[in-house]
């Protein structure tokens, strides 16, 4: 079975998607309390750590995957762009860190694989620099085959227009030279349908923010969305909703260790920093495919 370990976990979304995967978890790690208590609740049997700046890469399991959605508030269109050097996606870089010494601690046998997640701003932050340090970054620690595709969560399943960028960096020479991670033509799932009057909107109208016909815009952190429709009166979605938009299972954020009920505004803000699982299966998936060949 295919272990995995993830940085910067939040409340478990990418994780489910690598469970679905049939990926075994054997740590987390996140700084946010209440995230570390959803995430206790729901994966008990997997090691927790709370700053990714006390990890060290030698002294975790080694595992298969090290996956990781870096805080993208230096990335975002919608922020202040200050890209890598920025105090928040500036932690890529223990990322990095961490993955280096796990291949150093296991003369090079892991990580096999490494995903990458984030919004696709990065792809023109700093007007692609960003995006080329992270290539970089990946190719000095001797990934032999990197691959970076855009996916929207629409085209999985989930009523949530998230476009988000994904990069896998492969190290078996074999694997990595043998067949592509996300193959052209590959098929994702339809999307799932939605009545047509349906309209998602952000309570609070933003720079780049515009009413969505048939899906919501992205969940965010702050501001949630709301909807109507024709003959229906706008209201805000709830937590549920939101878990709903994001592939998540019902009330996955609602309780954390020990039956304690999480704040609303709090579940609001987990399902906007997180990772639509479904996506987040797809790739893992394609991940398990070129692993195994």
């Amino acid at each position: 079975m295919t272990t995995y370990g993830s940085l910067f976990t939040g409340a478990g979304g990418f994780d489910l998607g690598c469970d679905a995967a049939g990926w075994d978890c054997q740590w987390q790690v996140e700084v946010d309390l209440a995230c570390s208590s959803v995430l206790a609740k729901h994966w008990p049997d997997a090691t927790r750590y709370q700053d990714v700046k006390d990890v060290s890469g030698s002294t975790v399991a080694p595992v298969n995957v090290v996956t990781f959605g870096f805080p993208c508030q230096d990335l975002s269109i919608a922020g202040r762009r200050a890209g890598l050097d920025g105090v928040k996606s500036g932690l890529f870089f223990e990322a990095v860190r961490i993955i280096k010494q796990m291949r150093e601690a296991t003369d090079g046998q892991y990580p096999n694989a490494v995903v990458v997640e984030n919004v696709a701003g990065l792809l023109s932050a700093d007007k692609g620099a960003a995006m080329g340090r992270c290539l970089d970054e990946l190719a000095e620690l001797g990934a032999l085959g990197i691959e970076w595709r855009v996916f929207d969560a629409n085209h999985f399943g989930v009523p949530q227009k998230r476009r988000r960028l994904f990069i896998v960096a492969l190290w078996n020479p074999r694997t990595a030279s043998r067949r592509e991670v996300f193959a052209d033509g590959a098929v994702t799932p339809r999307d799932l349908q939605q009545d047509g009057h349906l309209v998602g909107f952000y309570k609070t109208q933003g720079r780049y923010d515009g009413p969505q016909c048939g899906a919501l815009p992205p969940l965010k952190a702050i501001t949630p969305c709301a909807i109507t429709g024709r003959g229906v009166r706008p209201r805000q979605i709830t937590p549920l909703e939101s878990e709903r938009a994001m592939g998540w299972p019902d009330n996955h954020t609602k309780y954390g260790a020990n039956s304690v009920e999480i704040p609303d505004s709090v579940r609001y803000k987990m399902c906007g920093n997180g990772v639509v699982a479904p996506v987040a299966r797809y790739v893992a998936e394609s991940v398990e495919r070129v692993l195994n060949v």
